[in-house]
């Protein structure tokens, strides 16, 4: 195969992947949106001279009454940032630039009851980072209702706390 023909593949490719992403954002419930919005925000204002745009949910959403999770992938795309237009979701940026990493952005309450926004390189938050474990909410395990104590010492038969 020609690196022509290669390279009008992956060109495809990208956009085919960029313009489900942004599609994605669209059809997002808005509770969810308003939570990739904070991390576009955060994003935009650390990363680039470049819009950082919405590509994809890296797990699924937890968001209750009084917890949320929200963990997202951006990219850094070819559009120049534009401080009149806003750093929230923008249809027309949906080509990430070449060369550039993916952003991983969470979104979540803190054990304390504050908010946190992380956004670093997808390839710095793979080896670890710290300040994400603050979460009140964690995708990796933690309590769960069958773990939990009561403070009832007698326990009746067929009870969660029983088994």
């Amino acid at each position: 195969m020609s690196a022509v023909l290669k390279l009008l593949l992956l060109s495809a490719v990208t956009l085919l992947v960029s313009a489900q992403g942004s599609e994605n954002y669209q059809n997002l419930s808005e509770s969810i949106r308003i939570h990739i919005d904070k991390a576009l925000d955060k994003a935009n204002e650390y990363f680039t001279n470049h819009y950082v745009a919405y590509e994809s949910l890296l797990s699924e959403p937890k968001i209750t009454a009084d917890d949320f999770y929200v963990n997202v992938r951006l990219m850094v795309t070819t559009c120049k940032k534009d401080k009149e237009k806003g750093y929230g979701h923008r249809v027309e940026c949906v080509t990430q630039k070449p060369k550039t990493p993916w952003i991983d952005c969470l979104v979540c309450k803190k054990e304390n009851g504050g908010e946190l926004i992380d956004c670093a390189r997808q390839v710095d938050v793979r080896s670890g980072r710290d300040i994400r474990k603050h979460c009140a909410y964690r995708t990796h395990g933690g309590a769960t209702v069958l773990s939990q104590k009561s403070g009832n010492s007698k326990q009746e038969l067929g009870c969660l706390g029983c088994v």
